[in-house]
């Protein structure tokens, strides 16, 4: 049965060439955080990539927040369809740029599509993924005795303890998988008969 709180995202660096009718297409993919780390990674390879004729790119945080661009090459022939390989392959939190030193001869639409997308591919297919699960962070306080309950219900429902304090009481803060944390927080509730304070992020 599929996680539904799993996701893929680059776990290192890639990159691959292709050449098509003169003209060079390197594509670079990494992992990136957030919109704003996007658009500072987007700033390096311009700079590193400073005579290059485009930096055309797609960045894609989850499905509700993405980008690309043309960077200067025919609407819909460069961006676009590097997006459509990280939306393909379910990649979140990952940038691709694909650089392009013009050859000399013109690529026209479908020639362009197919480039940038075949680069795109061919940097995704040396990519080394990782899976990462969405969690809610929640805050446990409790007494002694119904420690053993936090854990038990906590390794039932594949939580993972960030942090513990033991002073008159014990805190603990946990990461739940998201789809689950209602059902742990109604499960821990019921249990101690609502003695565990619960708290979340």
């Amino acid at each position: 049965m599929k996680n539904i709180d799993a996701f893929l995202v680059p776990a290192a660096p890639a990159s691959a060439e292709i050449k098509v009718k003169g003209s060079r297409f390197i594509a670079s993919i990494l992992m990136v955080q957030s919109k704003s780390e996007a658009e500072a990674e987007i700033l390096n390879f311009r700079k590193k990539y400073y005579n290059a004729t485009h930096n055309c790119f797609a960045w894609r945080i989850d499905e509700n927040a993405f980008r690309y661009s043309d960077d200067g090459e025919p609407s819909g022939t460069a961006g676009k369809p590097i997006f459509q390989v990280l939306e393909g392959k379910e990649l979140n939190r990952a940038l691709c740029v694909v650089t392009r030193y013009y050859g000399g001869t013109k690529l026209g639409t479908g020639g362009l599509i197919r480039a940038y997308s075949e680069a795109a591919e061919a940097a995704v297919e040396q990519l080394q993924l990782k899976t990462l699960v969405h969690t809610r962070r929640l805050e446990l306080a409790f007494t002694y005795d119904l420690e053993n309950l936090v854990r038990r219900t906590l390794a039932e429902f594949k939580g993972k303890i960030v942090d513990s304090v033991y002073a008159a009481d014990i805190k603990i803060t946990a990461d739940i998988p998201k789809s689950k944390t209602e059902r742990f927080t109604e499960m821990l509730t019921e249990k101690s008969n609502a003695l565990i304070r619960i708290k979340q992020d």
